[in-house]
């Protein structure tokens, strides 16, 4: 019996596999390991080899190949996909060990009725040893005063663009797994978006997540996540100026307002127009 005969007696099941399988996105790494393992039961023969087996199951539209160009230094992908898989799912299969962030993690959450087109897909660095670091106040002026530094990996996909961020080393504090997706949780999401306001549509989008968190956030939670990622810039005095602006009771805020603010620090990036916060020793855009 032929390999094509034996494809094709197998093809239902072959197809029922992928469908009713929770993944539905897949490296060439990935098909060539389920190949192996299926082997015997679909009764493949011997002879064929991953990219055989590749191209019988595009080519009988079970599963659609994929191409990924991205700029800067990460290499292109490809990836073969269900036609039932998600832009989200897609994403985090580019990368391991990546999650969803930002602007698009709260979207997951419910958090903003905008509908991204932009993509934010974080993998950390790797761990360092840790070094005495030490702030100065001109240093957070200067550092602040220029536009912050964005991620040039990039890659476009449909109508959808990627954008790759490689993040600090944060033990994946606040990432869980929601329907086979890591993404940051409701907490971490926060925290992120106030360390990149770029990523999430600016300061005053920022707010308005911040707001619809209101009711559901866990400060204590927030609070524990911060601490485990000891960032060496202040970020609590911006959080603590986010979750008083959203509305939240100031008693709720009693453990961020006990921490230290020893420096001035600013809530975004090359600000031209500027507020002061006392509580929160902060400067902010005027309007917000």
């Amino acid at each position: 019996m032929g390999n094509k005969s034996r494809f094709y007696i197998a093809e239902s099941n072959i197809k029922a596999f992928f469908k009713e399988s929770v993944r539905k996105v897949y490296s060439y790494e990935q098909l060539g390991e389920i190949l192996e393992q299926k082997r015997n039961q679909w009764n493949l023969p011997i002879t064929m080899n991953t990219e055989k087996f590749i191209e019988k199951i595009t080519s009988s539209n079970t599963l659609k190949k994929e191409d990924f160009f991205f700029s800067g230094s990460l290499s292109n992908k490809i990836r073969y996909v269900d036609s039932a898989s998600s832009i989200f799912q897609l994403a985090v299969s580019l990368i391991n060990k990546s999650y969803l962030s930002h602007f698009t993690a709260a979207f997951i959450h419910g958090l903003t009725n905008q509908i991204p087109k932009t993509i934010y897909i974080t993998f950390e660095q790797s761990k360092k040893n840790q070094i005495e670091r030490q702030l100065e106040q001109e240093r957070i002026d200067i550092a602040f005063s220029k536009a912050q530094r964005k991620s040039e990996t990039i890659a476009i996909y449909e109508d959808y663009t990627l954008v790759i961020h490689n993040g600090m080393y944060s033990d994946r504090a606040g990432i869980y797994v929601l329907e086979d997706i890591s993404v940051t949780n409701i907490e971490r999401t926060l925290i992120d978006i106030t360390v990149r306001p770029a990523y999430a549509g600016g300061v005053d989008s920022v707010l308005d997540i911040y707001k619809h968190s209101s009711n559901i956030i866990s400060i204590n939670k927030l609070i524990a996540i911060l601490e485990k990622i000891n960032f060496i810039y202040p970020y609590h005095q911006a959080i603590g100026f986010y979750l008083e602006r959203a509305g939240i009771a100031t008693s709720r805020l009693n453990d961020l307002m006990k921490k230290p603010k020893p420096y001035r620090f600013y809530l975004n990036y090359e600000m031209k127009e500027m507020e002061f916060d006392k509580t929160w020793n902060i400067f902010y855009p005027k309007g917000i």
